[in-house]
Order: structure tokens, then sequence, then C-alpha cells
């Protein structure tokens, strides 16, 4: 396989490209890793990397340099003329990216992580989240979530709101078909929505709408 895609599946970045991926047909291989062990992406890199996602393609590796990374999604875009950046769409899809990546993705992220026990059933693999969770956050950060996730809904909502009235008149974020941005908000939801237990507000039917475009993917397209 040409394209291997190095991953965690609870990953908002990872469910993002392998979304293009599927999205266009793309031949790939998704290989798995386990969360407390990055050797796969650490050897596949010559030790200039540790974080997922990692495309191999052809045995070169890609990964994601910059704060707010595109460059996976923009050497597939590139090598199989996806039109994921129009450049007309640059400006826009910049504000909107940052908004989806740092605002809405810090507060989804935190939601998921409460469950963290009902995706991660490795015992090492839990205790090494935990660690990483709360040597970044604090101690007793999951604790603190879960304690406040009533208010961390009410804020993932307000937050979905913009993105809402958006697709209220357009069938996708900046265009009437899918660009980065979409892929991108994609990801950022299907981390939030990854336990299972969790789902887009009832009350967004625009995105609830655009959600169900996206999972029909490639239809559309």
């Amino acid at each position: 396989m040409a394209i291997q895609l190095y991953q965690h599946p609870v990953s908002p970045f990872c469910i993002g490209i392998e979304k293009i991926l599927k999205a266009y047909d793309i031949p790939h291989e998704v290989i798995n890793i386990p969360y407390s062990d990055r050797r796969a992406i650490i050897e596949k890199t010559n030790g200039e990397y540790y974080r997922v996602p990692l495309l191999v393609d052809d045995g070169v590796p890609i990964w994601d340099r910059t704060d707010l990374g595109q460059e996976i999604a923009r050497h597939l875009d590139r090598k199989f003329d996806l039109g994921l950046f129009p450049s007309h769409l640059e400006g826009i899809q910049h504000i909107l990216a940052k908004y989806i990546e740092h605002d809405v993705e810090s507060v989804g992220f935190k939601i998921n992580d409460i469950d963290y026990e009902s995706w991660l059933p490795d015992l090492y693999d839990r205790i090494m989240f935990v660690r990483h969770k709360e040597r970044r956050f604090g101690d007793g950060c999951l604790k603190a979530w879960a304690a406040a996730e009533g208010e961390l809904l009410r804020r993932m909502t307000e937050l979905l709101v913009p993105l809402d009235q958006m697709l209220q008149a357009s069938p996708f974020l900046v265009d009437t078909r899918p660009r980065f941005v979409d892929f991108d908000l994609y990801g950022i939801l299907g981390n939030f929505m990854f336990s299972g237990r969790q789902r887009i507000p009832e009350e967004l039917w625009a995105l609830n709408a655009w959600h169900k475009r996206m999972q029909a993917l490639p239809q559309g397209i």
C-alpha cells in the first residue's frame, strides 16, 4: 500500500485525515498504534517526530509541522487534486480552522476524555493517558472535567452555534462542496462523540444535517 496512515482512532486530527482518504477513495492502509507506544512513528521519522497523525507516502513520512498544521492535508490535496484549499478561500479557511482547532477542540476533547476508560481498555494505556493529561493540565484534571461536564457541554453548544448558523445558508461551511475546514470540523466532532455518549445537540439542526452529508461522502463531491 503506497499510503499508510499511522494514527490513534480517537485523535480529532487523525479522524479528519482518514475521512479525506475515504471520501476521495484514496487507497490507503490505517495503522492504529497503541496510545502509550509511539515507537512506530519515531522509527518512520528517524526520531524527528512522535505525534499523530503520520502519513507515509511511498516511504516518505509527512506530518503536520506547524501549530495550525495542514501539511498532511495539503500534501494529499496537491497529489490528488482534491480542491481542499482553493486560493479564494484561503483567508476564511485560515480563520475558521483556528476557531475549530483551538476554541471548539479545547472543549470537545475534555468532554470525551471524561470517558477515557471506555475507549482505552488496556490498563497501561489508561495509566499513561492519565499521566499525559495530568502533566499537561494538572493533577486531577480528568475528575475536574467530569465534575464540570454540564458546563462544558453548555460551552460546546455555544461554540457550535456560529457554525450551525453558517450551515443554515450553505450545505458546507464555506462552499457548496466540502473544503478542508469541513474535514477539520468533522474530526473535532468525531473526537467529541468518540465515546458514543455524546451527540451534536438536536437544536443545531443545520450542523446535524451537515454531519449526515459528511458521513455520506463520497456522494456529492
